[in-house]
């Protein structure tokens, strides 16, 4: 099936980048593999079934995405950037930003990470160490910038420790997102589960109050 399939996109033009649509129909293509893996899960994606949701054929699909794998890791890497915006938009929606309403903010990011569909690819045992590597390599230069906003230039001052730079405390965040969001936080009630995740994230990361 493999020799199948290399043989069969061996010969097929790819898209071109420069395209002004290209952007748009690859992401296009992206969403949806997320819409149909958070209603079926990953197993059962199929390049067919995805050119039967976006409205076009199976080799269009290749003309965009070489392999599964190479669509799964663009999906990973979309949803990355979604977990950052949502943490971005809920700082800044916060009346004041502190150490506890940015961990509350996590404990959004986390618990929707356990009990949503669409994360349920992240979630999945043998894509936590792929994702957590693109975490690494591709989080967005942006998204630092505007998390610095919160973090060293709060109304309340530098909220982060002065022996931590941004990129080293952005990087440990999304570890320990993507560490409970599999593990789970301990506590029974969503009180007791942001305690202890503050109790985790304050000494490491903010200065003290």
């Amino acid at each position: 099936m493999g020799k199948q399939v290399l043989t069969e996109t061996a010969n097929i033009r790819k898209a071109k980048p420069e395209n002004p649509e290209y952007d748009e129909i690859k992401q296009f293509m992206v969403d949806e593999a997320i819409e149909l893996i958070a209603e079926q899960g990953i197993d059962k994606l199929r390049f067919d079934q995805l050119a039967k949701r976006v409205g076009r054929n199976r080799t269009t699909i290749y003309r965009y995405f070489d392999s599964k794998q190479e669509l799964i890791t663009a999906v990973m890497k979309t949803l990355m950037v979604e977990i950052t915006e949502n943490i971005i938009e809920d700082t800044a929606d916060t009346n004041e930003t502190t150490p506890n309403s940015i961990t509350d903010n996590l404990y959004q990011v986390i618990h929707a990470m356990r009990t949503e569909d669409r994360y349920r690819i992240i979630m999945d045992a043998q894509n936590v160490e792929q994702f957590t590597e693109l975490a690494k390599a591709s989080l967005s230069e942006i998204a630092t910038i505007m998390l610095s906003k919160f973090m060293l230039d709060s109304d309340a001052g530098r909220l982060l420790r002065t022996d931590i730079d941004m990129d080293e405390a952005i990087h440990w965040l999304f570890h320990q997102i993507i560490s409970y969001g599999f593990l789970g936080l301990k506590g029974e009630s969503e009180g007791e589960q942001k305690q202890y995740l503050y109790r985790m994230v304050a000494p490491v990361l903010f200065n003290r109050q």
